[in-house]
């Protein structure tokens, strides 16, 4: 499923490069607006199930628990032809506010509404056994390097939860950049 999720991120990214006077004005005006990158996902995955490229999607997806009277919400849940449901949560990041400079290992480090470590241990509290993912918008476009070191640095801090990056910074205009992140939990043998 990584593979219809990274094509479909990639679609995204097209629908929203439409939208760069919106982008250029939350760098100009640093604001972190997930509600509207939620607004934008769910136009764009409206219009993915109407074309048939996506089978079914649900915001804010209620899951149950083991204990089923034990439940979380989840950004988005997509479903592909025959496959188990994919989660997404979803983060707005942005390089600056009040004239200072965020790095993305900031974001991956901090424990905060912020950092992105209580999402990978909310997906991977989820019973089934669909794919998890964090998509981040980051405006403007971090660069390599730097997404690179953050995603090194949450791995070796806060193992066993993993994350690997399924987009580059490269493929992205410099007023933003969509992280796709697949989050996983390295098991006894991969952490040796």
């Amino acid at each position: 499923m990584c593979k219809q999720m990274t094509t479909l991120v990639s679609r995204f990214g097209e629908y929203l490069r439409r939208s760069e006077q919106q982008l250029e004005c939350f760098n100009n005006y640093p604001s972190q607006v997930e509600r509207w990158f939620m607004g934008e996902l769910f136009c764009f995955l409206d219009r993915e199930k109407r074309t048939g490229r996506l089978h079914n999607f649900e915001l804010e997806s209620r899951v149950y628990l083991d204990d089923e009277h034990k439940r979380i919400l989840v950004d988005i849940m997509l479903e592909f032809d025959n496959k188990p449901a994919s989660w997404v949560e979803l983060k707005h990041w942005i390089g600056h506010y009040n004239n200072q400079q965020f790095a993305p290992y900031q974001y991956f480090m901090v424990d905060n509404d912020s950092c992105i470590k209580s999402d990978v241990e909310k997906l991977l509290t989820i019973p089934s056994s669909g794919d998890k993912f964090m998509l981040i918008a980051f405006t403007p476009n971090p660069d390599c390097q730097p997404w690179a070191d953050g995603i090194t640095r949450f791995n070796a801090e806060f193992s066993p939860l993993s994350l690997h990056s399924l987009t580059n910074p490269d493929d992205y205009p410099k007023y933003f950049f969509l992280g796709l992140l697949e989050v996983a939990a390295k098991t006894k043998e991969e952490k040796q």
